[in-house]
């Protein structure tokens, strides 16, 4: 089997990478998936905010939008990602600006961990999947993978993974 580049493992510098294909049944499979979640949007992002709030009170103060606002921002960033799974390079630099923005509301490295983990879980719920689910699996490394570009381009160095996580 040839070996292909995951959607949304890229950056904005060229490297080897870049002369591999991109995995389309991944693709197809991450924006199936994701339209799942889509159709249920408000839940969706309801769940990951008492989650959020939940697990890290101190973060609300960085959300200064009301509730029905951040969860459209939720739902536009996670559509663009989907839109430009085939275009890894328009994606990369929709990150790169998406993890800036964050670093100046304050979003630090250790933040991203706990928002991955988050929003897989409430996918799980949206979904009713457990999280060795083939589809929660391939979009907590998605996710993965688009926090570390958000965080590289933030300028700070990603944070290690616990081994649950992993």
């Amino acid at each position: 089997m040839p070996v292909r580049r995951h959607p949304v493992a890229n950056s904005l510098a060229a490297t080897p990478l870049d002369r591999l294909p991109v995995d389309e049944s991944l693709v197809d499979r991450l924006k199936a998936t994701y339209s799942r979640v889509r159709v249920h949007d408000q839940e969706f992002a309801r769940s990951f905010y008492a989650k959020l709030f939940a697990a890290a009170p101190q973060l609300r103060a960085m959300f200064r939008s009301d509730p029905s606002s951040q969860a459209l921002k939720l739902t536009a960033a996670l559509d663009s990602v989907v839109q430009n799974l085939e275009r890894p390079r328009e994606n990369a630099a929709m990150l790169a600006g998406l993890g800036c923005r964050h670093a100046q509301y304050g979003a630090r490295p250790e933040h991203y961990e706990l928002v991955v983990a988050l929003l897989v879980e409430s996918m799980q719920e949206i979904l009713h999947t457990s999280s060795d689910d083939p589809s929660i699996v391939e979009w907590r490394m998605a996710l993965r993978l688009i926090a570390d570009q958000m965080i590289a381009a933030s300028g700070s160095a990603p944070v290690a993974r616990s081994a649950r996580d992993r």
